[in-house]
C-alpha cells in the first residue's frame, strides 16, 4: 500500500556519506526534512563511500573516486582521513572531460564537480558533507544536513536504538529508510512501540534518461545524470518515488 507524505509532518533519515552517490541516495535526502550523516559509522572497504560509478569506456560501468589513507573497517568514517593530490584531482577532471565533453550539460555540471574533485579538505566526512551540500544545492534540495556524532561520539546500541535516539535527540517521529534490505531488517510494529513512524522510501520505476546510446546503464553516479539531464529534469526525477 502506497503511503502519501502529510506535509505537516517533520521527517528525518539516516545514511552514511557517499561519493557522488547514486540517484536513490538524493531521493532520500530530498525525501527528509533533515538528514542526518552518519559519520562515526565504521568505515567500509570497497564500498561507496570513497567511489562510485561513471559510463566509461564503450558505455559501460566504470569505478571513479578518491583515494583514502589506511583505510580500515576498524576505524570510524570520521577518524578517516584522505589522500589528497592535486595531480590526482587533475586527472580526475581530464577523466570526466574525456568520458562526457559530449554530454549535453557537461559544462554546466562541471562547474559545480570540478571545484568539489579539486577541494584540498583532507577530512572525509567534512569533505564528503561539503560534497553533498553542494550537490543538493545545484539539485535544489533544501534538507537541512546535520552529523550522528551530535547525538553519541560512538555507539554500542544496534541499528533500531541509534535511530530511535537520534530521532529523540532532533524532535522527528517520522523516520524515513530506503525500502529493500531494510523491509527485512526493520519493523514497523517495533519502531510504533519506540514512538517512531517507520516508512520505506520506494523509487516509482526504473529511472532512465537519455544516455549516449539506448542501452542504458543505471544506477551510475550523480554525475552521470548531472551530465545528461538538465536541472529541471534533474528535479523532476527526484520526485519519482512513494512509500510504503
Amino acid at each position: 500500500m502506497f503511503c502519501i507524505m502529510n506535509e505537516d509532518k517533520r521527517h528525518i533519515a539516516i545514511m552514511q556519506p557517499y561519493f557522488f552517490p547514486y540517484i536513490g541516495y538524493w531521493q532520500l535526502i530530498h525525501s527528509a526534512d533533515m538528514f542526518v550523516v552518519g559519520d562515526n559509522i565504521h568505515y567500509i572497504k570497497h564500498g561507496w563511500i570513497n567511489r562510485n560509478r561513471i559510463l566509461g569506456e564503450n558505455g559501460q560501468p566504470q569505478l571513479f573516486g578518491i583515494e583514502v589513507s589506511h583505510a580500515s573497517c576498524n576505524r570510524l568514517i570520521c577518524e578517516t582521513k584522505r589522500v589528497v593530490s592535486r595531480k590526482q584531482a587533475e586527472y580526475r577532471c581530464r577523466r570526466l572531460k574525456y568520458y562526457y565533453n559530449a554530454a549535453p550539460h557537461y559544462n554546466e555540471a562541471m562547474e559545480v564537480i570540478k571545484p568539489i574533485l579539486l577541494d584540498e579538505e583532507p577530512d572525509l566526512t567534512r569533505y564528503l558533507v561539503k560534497q553533498l551540500k553542494t550537490i543538493a544545492n545545484y539539485l535544489g534540495i533544501k534538507t537541512e544536513f546535520r552529523l550522528l556524532s551530535e547525538v553519541s561520539e560512538r555507539w554500542d546500541c544496534l541499528s533500531p536504538e541509534i535511530i530511535r535516539r537520534t530521532c529523540n535527540h532532533f524532535g522527528f517521529t517520522d523516520y524515513i529508510n530506503p525500502s529493500g534490505a531494510g523491509m527485512n531488517y526493520y519493523n514497523k510494529d517495533v519502531f510504533r512501540e519506540m514512538g517512531i513512524n517507520l516508512q520505506f522510501l520506494r523509487r516509482n520505476e526504473e529511472i532512465r534518461y537519455k544516455q549516449y546510446s539506448d542501452e542504458f546503464v543505471q544506477d551510475l553516479s550523480i554525475i552521470d545524470l548531472m551530465m545528461f539531464c538538465s536541472q529541471d529534469e534533474l528535479h523532476e526525477i527526484l520526485n519519482r518515488y512513494h512509500f510504503l
